[in-house]
């Protein structure tokens, strides 16, 4: 048996509706999700859950779910994502990021 792990590519995700950002104003509750790589496919969904605060301005918070091999099955992903330029970031290493 092979100790090796195989570890899986990570993804970057996009809205497949071009957008920047989507903020406490201008967001959807839903919105159907692609890999950086191919654009023109969804994958799966993103699921507005909350905002970043109360402001006009402040980033729509999604749980991303991304369908499985077979597309009946879903996965959602750990964690919580904001669109920052156009795609899907962690919301907690966004904050890290802001406090350095």
């Amino acid at each position: 048996m092979d100790s090796q792990q195989i570890v899986p590519l990570q993804q970057t995700y996009i809205p497949v509706i071009a957008m920047t950002s989507a903020t406490l104003r201008h967001s959807l509750r839903r919105l159907e999700i692609a890999t950086i790589h191919t654009p023109d496919r969804a994958c799966g969904i993103a699921q507005r859950v909350g905002y970043t605060g109360g402001q006009d301005h402040d980033l729509a918070i999604y749980r991303l779910k991304v369908k499985g091999r077979n597309s009946i099955s879903a996965i959602t992903l750990p964690g919580f994502y904001v669109i920052e330029n156009g795609i899907f970031v962690e919301y907690e290493q966004r904050q890290q990021g802001k406090s350095r």
